[in-house]
């Protein structure tokens, strides 16, 4: 009895402690071409490497860049959109220590007035 009750109490432990999906926001989803984006992430693992990807409308990406988690598994990120093409761009980002990827963001950059 003494076996389960310890089998019981790891694998709550481990499922309780079980990181969430990391995930990326980006705002604004619009933005004109000499503009800003807001790329946000939570839900990696706290004070690690991350990699972000960011894919151009044509599909090709461009370098991966490296960045580092707070304490709480979050990072901020300005993208500057003056060297974007026009059209949806996507991002994404990669936890190193788990091997889990984000969800997709998408963001549109426009050579129209907002």
């Amino acid at each position: 009895m003494k076996i389960l009750t310890f089998f019981l109490l790891a694998f709550s432990l481990t499922t309780s402690f079980a990181q969430t999906k990391p995930e990326v926001t980006i705002a604004p989803a619009k933005v004109r071409h000499s503009g800003h984006v807001d790329l946000r992430g939570t839900g990696f693992t706290p004070k690690a490497n991350v990699y972000s990807h960011l894919r151009r409308p044509d599909g090709t990406e461009f370098p991966v860049l490296p960045m580092m988690t707070n304490d709480r598994g979050e990072f901020t990120h300005d993208i500057d959109t003056l060297i974007l093409s026009a059209g949806t761009h996507e991002v994404w980002v990669v936890d190193e220590r788990s091997k889990t990827s984000s969800n997709v963001a998408r963001f549109e950059v426009t050579v129209e007035q907002q």
